[in-house]
């Protein structure tokens, strides 16, 4: 698959650094996305043994067995289904689901970070975070390397994920988020010189 992930809003749903915080937690998890894109696809709610069927098939193109869809049934129940509905994304009755409406939920932009893990790894599970989103936005509009203070103290602005102060935003940024980015193509970290810059390599796409 192609490692271009575009992501940009579809012209219905919020951009990804448009969900709420709570939220990027959930939908780190492939197997959520898969969910969430066999519902999307449905104009009426989905029976629990159909959603089982299209996600495990969605796992191995079309090529799973009784074991798989056992395990894909188990994990929907206890833990999918009721993760999305507590945080109102889905609509679960215990025996049919469906996407709740009105929800800012990009679907393409995650479906298109999902796509992509094959080529870039951990993707989607790295790229979905409150921080990252906004810090990979605010580095894309930049045409020339900015300094890791100066993406602190930005951050910090925004209170950007639970960052409140540039001398937390800059120890997280080291120590965390630019490592994570850098490792999957979104950017390119120079510790040396303290300093970040877009990627020349096939990275996604995001407007802000």
């Amino acid at each position: 698959m192609s490692s271009d992930a575009q992501i940009g809003g579809d012209g219905t749903r919020g951009p990804l650094n448009e969900i709420p915080t709570e939220w990027y937690e959930t939908l780190r998890h492939p197997r959520r996305i898969r969910l969430l894109e066999v519902l999307h696809a449905k104009e009426s709610p989905v029976t629990l043994a159909e959603l089982t069927g299209a996600v495990a098939d969605r796992e191995t193109d079309g090529g799973s067995d009784g074991r798989l869809y056992h395990e894909v049934r188990i994990s929907l129940v206890h833990n999918h289904l009721p993760r999305l509905a507590e945080c109102g994304m889905v609509e679960w009755d215990g025996e049919t689901a469906a996407l709740a409406d009105d929800t800012p939920l990009p679907l393409s932009d995650l479906s298109g970070l999902l796509e992509a893990r094959d080529a870039q790894g951990r993707l989607l599970e790295v790229f979905v975070h409150p921080v990252r989103t906004q810090l990979y936005s605010i580095v894309r509009e930049r045409p020339r390397p900015i300094s890791v203070d100066r993406l602190a103290s930005e951050l910090a602005a925004r209170e950007a994920g639970s960052l409140s102060t540039p001398e937390e935003a800059a120890i997280a940024l080291h120590h965390v988020h630019l490592p994570a980015m850098d490792d999957v193509g979104a950017l390119e970290f120079d510790r040396e010189a303290g300093t970040v810059r877009r990627s020349d390599r096939s990275t996604p796409s995001m407007t802000s």
